[in-house]
């Protein structure tokens, strides 16, 4: 069973954003990163994943930051610090999220693997691409940015050691993608 992904929501929370009640789309946003997946050229066909490819991320431990699209910050961008758990039912991880410096912002996201493998929640694996001890999936799915219909994509990076996820997303009737947002986690390996 598909459901609408939550996870990236927590990163309106914190940034204040909401819906934009104006008519004019919102404004470009920075270049995105080089390891965020609005730089990532997608393949035609389609990969699959298994719940077991995010075994390296289950536990705690994991202390990072939320880099996101701000129009009203210096360079268009600001930053979050924040802590990940991640714990695993069946199918289904969940993320339990929390923000040090903004506890409202603190929730929790799941992410479900189809059977078959070919979605987490509602977005479609794209890529998968192993390097090292590294896992990199690149996933994409019809999505909503404030009032506009757009494409998604997310650029999961998995390993023991380091977990991110990074958004882009291309407004319907554009060519250019733009940043939303970039979850990055580390922590020390398993001893």
């Amino acid at each position: 069973m598909r459901f609408p992904s939550i996870l990236f929501g927590l990163a309106f929370l914190v940034a204040g954003c909401g819906n934009d009640a104006g008519e004019t789309p919102p404004p470009p946003a920075p270049p995105a990163p080089e390891e965020s997946p609005a730089r990532v050229d997608a393949p035609g066909q389609t990969a699959s994943v298994s719940i077991e490819d995010f075994e390296p991320i289950l536990g705690d431990g994991w202390t990072g930051n939320l880099v996101y699209a701000d129009p009203n910050a210096e360079g268009g961008q600001g930053t979050a610090d924040v802590d990940l758990e991640v714990s695993r039912e069946g199918q289904t991880l969940t993320l339990d999220f929390s923000f040090p410096g903004s506890p409202q912002g603190n929730g929790s996201a799941p992410l479900e693997i189809s059977e078959d493998g070919d979605w987490i929640n509602d977005e479609m694996v794209l890529r998968r691409e192993q390097n090292g001890d590294m896992l990199t999936l690149l996933t994409r799915q019809e999505c909503i940015e404030g009032r506009y219909i757009a494409t998604c994509e997310y650029l999961y990076d998995i390993s023991e050691t380091e977990f991110s996820i990074a958004k882009a997303y291309r407004l319907a009737g554009e060519e250019e993608q733009r940043f939303g947002h970039q979850y990055s986690f580390q922590r020390d390996a398993a001893g």
